[in-house]
C-alpha cells in the first residue's frame, strides 16, 4: 500500500472501480433470479447478459475521445454518477425490459469509467511503477468481484432483492462525490511531435512481422509503436476471446458434470477471486522488475494449463486447486498487459488509445462467450475447455512475435 501514500489521488480513483466492479459482482447472482420474478424466459436472461457486453463495447471508444477533449476526471465523474442512478432504479424495476435497458446502461457507464481511471492511474505514475498501479487497481477490481456477491446475498436475504441495488447506487454516488472533490484533473499532456530513432525503428520491425502498412496516418498518428500496437490488441482479443470461451459455462460444467453443489461453485470462484487479488501486487512489482511481456507469457500459459485441468480434475478440491492456479495466472499477465500497453501512447492520446484496446477485449469477450456456450450446448461438455486452451496457446505465439517492449514508454 506504499503507493496509495506516494501518489494520495490513487485511493479516490482505485475506490471508484471497487465499487463499480461491486456492482459488477453484485449483479450477477441476483439479476437473474430478480429477473424471473418478473417472469423473464431463458431467452431474455440471455439478452440480460448480452446487453452490458455490447453496450460497454459501444462507450469505450467514445469514453476514451471524451476524455482526451474533456479531460479524465469528467467522464469518470459523470460515468459514477450515471452508475448510482442505473443501479438505483434497478430496485424500482418492474419489468423485464427495464431490466434489460438498464443492464445496457449499466455497460454504457462502465465502457466510460473502467478505460479512463486506468488512463489516469497510468499518468498520474512514473513508468517505473505502472506495472505496480495497475496491480492496485486489478486488486480493487477483483475485490468488488468478490465481496459483491455476498453482500447482494446477505442483503438480499436480509431485507428484499431490490436492496442491493440501492445500496450500491448510493456508494456509487459517494464515490462521484469523493473524485469529484479530492482528485485533481491532470492537465492533458501535449501532443508529441515526431517520432525519435528508436520508435521509427520499433514500428518498422514490427511492421515487417505483421505484413500490414504500418504507414496508416491514423495509427501513426495516435502512436509512434504502431505495429506493437497492433499486435497488443490482437493479443488481447485472442487472450480474452480464449478465456471467455469458458468463462460462461464454468459453474455449470462444475455443477452438472462434477456434481459440486451450487454453494460449492460459489466458493470455487470466490477462492479464485482472492488468489488474484492477493497476487495481483507482488506480481505487478516483479513485472517491473524483469519486465511485462514475459509476464504476459507465463500468466497466460498458466492460464491456457488450468483450462485442460478442470476437464481432469474431477471433483470439488482438486478443482478448487485448478481454480487457485488459474486466478494467479490471472494475477500474473493481467497488470503487464494494460501496463505495456500503456506506454505504447503518447499522453495526450492515451484514452483514445486504451478505447481502442478495451473494444479488442470486448470484442473478444462478447465472441468468446458465445462460441463458448454453442460449443456447450452441440458438441459436448468438454469442448469449450479444450478450445480454451488451443486459442490460449495461438494467443501466446501472438504476443511472443509480435509484441515487444519499447525501450522508453511514453
Amino acid at each position: 500500500m506504499v503507493l496509495l501514500f506516494s501518489y494520495s489521488q490513487l485511493f479516490p480513483l482505485c475506490f471508484a472501480v471497487f465499487v463499480s466492479m461491486l456492482g459488477f459482482g453484485l449483479v450477477m447472482p441476483i439479476l437473474p433470479i430478480y429477473a424471473r420474478d418478473f417472469g423473464a424466459t431463458g431467452t431474455q436472461l440471455g439478452f440480460l447478459t448480452a446487453s452490458f457486453a455490447v453496450a460497454r463495447l459501444v462507450t469505450t471508444l467514445p469514453g476514451g475521445w471524451l476524455a482526451d477533449r474533456a479531460g479524465r476526471k469528467k467522464p469518470i465523474v459523470l460515468g459514477l454518477l450515471a452508475y448510482s442512478v442505473v443501479m438505483s432504479l434497478y430496485g424500482l424495476s418492474q419489468d423485464v425490459t427495464h431490466l434489460i435497458l438498464l443492464r445496457g446502461l449499466q455497460g454504457m457507464a462502465s465502457g466510460i469509467v473502467w478505460p479512463v481511471i486506468s488512463t489516469m492511474i497510468v499518468e498520474m505514475v512514473p513508468p517505473r511503477d505502472r506495472s505496480k498501479a495497475m496491480g492496485l487497481y486489478e486488486m480493487m477490481h477483483f475485490l468488488g468481484m468478490v465481496i459483491g456477491p455476498g453482500i447482494g446475498g446477505v442483503l438480499a436475504g436480509l431485507f428484499t432483492v431490490a436492496v442491493p441495488f440501492f445500496f450500491c447506487g448510493t456508494l456509487a454516488f459517494i464515490s462521484a462525490f469523493i473524485v469529484a472533490l479530492r482528485v485533481h484533473g491532470i492537465p492533458l499532456p501535449e501532443p508529441r511531435v515526431g517520432i525519435s530513432p528508436v520508435e521509427s525503428s520499433q514500428s518498422e520491425t514490427g511492421g515487417k512481422l505483421l505484413g500490414w502498412n504500418v504507414s496508416s496516418k491514423r495509427l501513426q498518428g495516435l502512436t509512434p509503436y504502431a505495429s506493437i500496437f497492433m499486435g497488443l490488441c490482437i493479443a488481447q482479443f485472442i487472450l480474452v476471446f480464449s478465456n471467455a470461451l469458458m468463462q460462461p459455462v464454468l459453474s455449470v460444467y462444475a455443477n452438472e458434470e462434477l456434481g459440486i453443489s451450487e454453494i460449492g461453485v460459489g466458493m470455487l470462484f470466490a477462492v479464485q477471486g482472492v488468489v488474484t487479488l492477493l497476487a495481483t501486487i507482488p506480481m505487478g512489482v516483479v513485472a517491473d522488475q524483469v519486465g511485462r511481456k514475459p509476464m504476459i507469457i507465463l500468466g497466460k500459459i498458466i492460464h491456457a494449463s488450468a483450462a485442460l485441468l478442470v476437464i481432469l480434475s474431477g471433483g470439488f478440491w482438486p478443482l478448487l486447486l485448478v481454480m487457485s492456479f488459474r486466478g494467479f495466472g490471472r494475477s500474473i499477465s493481467n497488470p503487464s498487459i494494460t501496463a505495456l500497453f500503456s506506454g505504447l501512447i503518447p499522453g495526450s492520446k492515451r484514452g483514445r488509445g486504451m478505447g481502442i484496446f478495451n473494444i479488442f477485449r470486448n470484442v473478444g469477450l462478447v465472441a468468446g462467450a458465445a462460441v463458448g456456450g454453442f460449443l456447450y450446448e452441440f458438441s459436448f461438455s468438454e469442448a469449450p475447455f479444450i478450445a480454451c486452451a488451443g486459442v490460449g496457446l495461438v494467443g501466446i505465439l501472438v504476443v511472443v512475435l509480435l509484441v515487444f517492449e519499447p525501450k522508453q514508454s511514453l
